[in-house]
């Protein structure tokens, strides 16, 4: 009996011993497994940032070449679908840096550590593969209610001292101890990266609602006061009406669109102008807007059969590209002023059809 105990008291050690030779005693292969909570927050750290870097970098491709591809985001469900489709590339962008550089950042922060279920390092497509695995049953595809169900029950697993179903037979995830300042330092930027999540996802709402408010509207009729020419005007702007002292004791209409997302600013506006030439009109015209604006591409071209003086600059905190056209029609000097915040690409279409609709109703074609 004594010596069946010795025995049994010895089994641990002779158990290490026939460990790979390669494994280093009191490495990975003999810490502690981690803790489910300590997977989540590395694991949500992770793909934050990740799906996000890949929605950017994939969003700023396809906007370059597609331009309507940015009006489709600000759909009510355009961002979300296009932020599910991101996912899997961003796992992929995870097993690809860990496979690199040995661990992510939310991982080694708070001491984690991936390894095969003979202690050996995992490779790229191994690690592709359980994130692979770990999208459909652990993350159940990024849906809102499979997410939850799929995380509870992989929690479940891990605390009734099972592995998760993804790692299973292939992988195990070891914990090593971490001190007060990296647990810190990883509770500082998970909480700033959480809220900046929670942020864009509250913009996001609220450009959906927007959106989701206008789309209903059938297109409008806006008439030209002056002219008394009617032309239909998208539902996604805002139509506003606002006098203008110029200084000289005469007041101008300004007819002011706005984009109901507050990207753009469409202004129709005139001047009377009697018998003075084009040129020396927009120099008195420049006078009074160069507070505000810095016009540096100026020309004067031919626009629907008539001279026009155009030009293009931005505004003088220079966030705001700003492109202007007047047209002498009548003893009047017609002009639209357009003012677009980035990315220009969202509102262009919008801005080019109310622009053409705006002159249709100084100048019909």
């Amino acid at each position: 009996m004594l010596v069946r105990d010795r025995c049994t008291a010895l089994l641990p050690i002779t158990q290490a011993s026939a460990a790979p030779a390669w494994l280093h005693p009191g490495l990975p292969f003999e810490l502690p497994l981690a803790r489910a909570w300590q997977r989540w927050c590395a694991r949500s750290f992770d793909i934050w940032w990740q799906t996000a870097l890949v929605a950017l970098a994939a969003g700023h491709a396809i906007a370059s070449v597609a331009p309507a591809f940015l009006r489709w985001l600000e759909t009510p469900l355009g961002w979300k679908l296009f932020g599910l489709a991101c996912i899997p590339a961003g796992l992929l962008l995870d097993a690809a840096l860990h496979a690199v550089a040995g661990s992510t950042p939310g991982k080694a922060l708070l001491g984690l550590q991936v390894l095969g279920a003979d202690g050996r390092t995992p490779r790229f497509g191994e690690l592709a593969g359980r994130n692979l695995r770990l999208w459909y049953a652990g993350l159940g595809l990024g849906l809102p209610l499979l997410i939850l169900l799929t995380m509870a029950r992989q929690g479940l697993r891990l605390r009734g001292g099972r592995p998760a179903s993804y790692d299973s037979g292939r992988f195990l995830v070891r914990a090593s101890p971490v001190g007060c300042l990296r647990k810190s330092v990883f509770g500082v930027l998970f909480v700033l990266l959480l809220g900046t999540v929670v942020a864009l996802d509250a913009a996001d709402r609220q450009d959906s609602r927007e959106i989701a408010a206008a789309q209903p509207a059938p297109q409008l009729a806006w008439t030209n006061p002056v002219t008394g020419l009617a032309v239909p005007i998208g539902a996604q702007w805002q139509a506003d009406v606002r006098i203008v002292d110029n200084g000289n004791d005469s007041d101008s209409m300004h007819y002011l669109f706005t984009e109901r997302g507050g990207r753009a600013v469409v202004l129709l506006a005139f001047d009377e102008h009697g018998k003075t030439s084009l040129p020396a009109y927009t120099r008195a015209l420049m006078d009074r807007l160069g507070a505000d604006l810095v016009l540096e591409h100026r020309r004067i071209d031919d626009f629907r059969g008539r001279p026009s003086w155009a030009a293009s600059g931005a505004g003088r905190d220079g966030a705001t590209t700003v492109r202007l056209r007047v047209v002498p029609v009548q003893g009047r000097a017609w002009r639209v002023m357009v003012m677009q915040a980035p990315p220009l690409a969202a509102t262009d279409d919008l801005v080019h059809e109310l622009s053409d609709a705006l002159w249709e109703s100084v100048l019909p074609i």
